[in-house]
């Protein structure tokens, strides 16, 4: 286990997935943490903005914290991205419980 390291707001918590198409003129990350079996999980969302399309694609990954200890490392969806926010955190919050899950899974 590591240290769990404050995500800094400023900055995007992973590499841009290659599903992201390039040419986003800013970057908007955020996180969401909730408790889930005793354990944080910290849900990373990050938007990219397009100027020219007037849309937002969303990445999304999730972590797994228990008493300040990474017990699973940032996991992203390297499959697809989000239109909205709100799928993207959806998305996000079921790919970490099942982190969980797969901790308490012999």
């Amino acid at each position: 286990m590591t240290k769990a390291v404050k995500p800094d707001a400023e900055q995007p918590y992973f590499d841009t997935p290659a599903h992201i198409p390039a040419g986003s003129d800013h970057q908007i990350p955020h996180s969401h943490r909730l408790v889930y079996k005793d354990h944080d999980v910290i849900v990373h969302l990050t938007g990219y903005e397009y100027e020219t399309f007037g849309e937002t694609l969303w990445a999304v990954g999730a972590e797994v914290v228990r008493e300040r200890e990474i017990v699973v490392p940032v996991e992203v969806d390297q499959t697809r991205h989000y239109r909205g926010y709100d799928e993207a955190l959806a998305r996000g919050t079921e790919m970490g419980k099942a982190l969980v899950d797969a901790l308490e899974t012999p």
